[in-house]
């Protein structure tokens, strides 16, 4: 099958999510599209587009119309199959974009979620949200934190005193209470842009997201680079000193506090 845009993975990614949340058999959806049922299965996983037409009678079916025009936008921005496709970035700006992230995340194998600035919004606090100025719409009501997805932090997060110290100690008590291992801490400072990258495993190759205040951008191709560096961070993390770092740095904000409301 011919390779396709990151982008086109995530928009297939988000119907299937869409359809299953509606109780949708694949053999109906494909019914309504006049394709056969495995011709539905390939664009879902993102081998395959699917023509404008096609997304707008299923975001109908699947009650979810609002979605038709960013979704469109996803899969039909590149419309030729070449190499010149996946040298282009493609943004999702409409409203609902980081809820069309967390419905393609649900579909990923795993979801490897990489953050240099601030905590990743589904690890947010309301507390930490309201500080940070964090849009309702990037905290998805999904099931995210999810049993295939990971979270790799910069120490440097942890530590931030742009915040009040009340606010970060009650977000890493929160941290350190989760179960399993889905948070690692990464010792001094990530070689990345600053910002969130997402890796989705999806069933026709990775898709990488940068999710933004105001939008989620879709990368292009990459030749491994990228999977390279999320897993290459991964590796430099264990459970046994991420939970150092995480005590250490909760320590270090209850000091703080402490000294806040002594000078009060």
């Amino acid at each position: 099958m011919a390779l396709t845009h990151p982008a086109v993975r995530a928009a297939g990614g988000y119907l299937r999510d869409a359809r299953m949340r509606r109780y949708v058999l694949p053999e109906q959806a494909a019914a309504l599209l006049a394709v056969s049922e495995e011709s539905l299965l390939a664009m879902e996983a993102g081998h395959a587009r699917i023509t404008s037409e096609g997304i707008s009678c299923l975001c109908h079916l699947y009650r979810c119309p609002e979605d038709a025009h960013a979704l469109r936008t996803l899969a039909h921005t590149l419309a030729a199959p070449d190499e010149g496709d996946m040298a282009e970035a493609v943004r999702d700006w409409t409203d609902g974009h980081h809820q069309r992230l967390a419905g393609c995340a649900r579909q990923a194998r795993e979801v490897r979620w990489l953050s240099t600035a601030l905590i990743p919004p589904p690890l947010q606090t309301p507390a930490y949200a309201r500080a940070v100025e964090c849009p309702p719409s990037a905290l998805p009501g999904a099931p995210l934190p999810s049993p295939q997805t990971v979270f790799v932090l910069d120490e440097r997060i942890l530590h931030t005193d742009h915040l009040a110290p009340e606010v970060m100690a009650q977000q890493l008590r929160y941290l350190l209470d989760l179960e399993g291992d889905q948070v690692r801490v990464v010792p001094g400072r990530i070689a990345a842009p600053e910002g969130h990258l997402i890796e989705l495993k999806m069933a026709a190759g990775p898709a990488f997201a940068r999710p933004e205040h105001h939008g989620v951008i879709y990368l292009p191709q990459d030749d491994g680079r990228l999977s390279a560096l999320v897993s290459g961070t991964w590796n430099l993390t264990t459970p046994a000193g991420t939970r150092e770092l995480l005590l250490y740095a909760a320590q270090e904000q209850l000091g703080r506090a402490y000294v806040r409301a002594g000078a009060a």
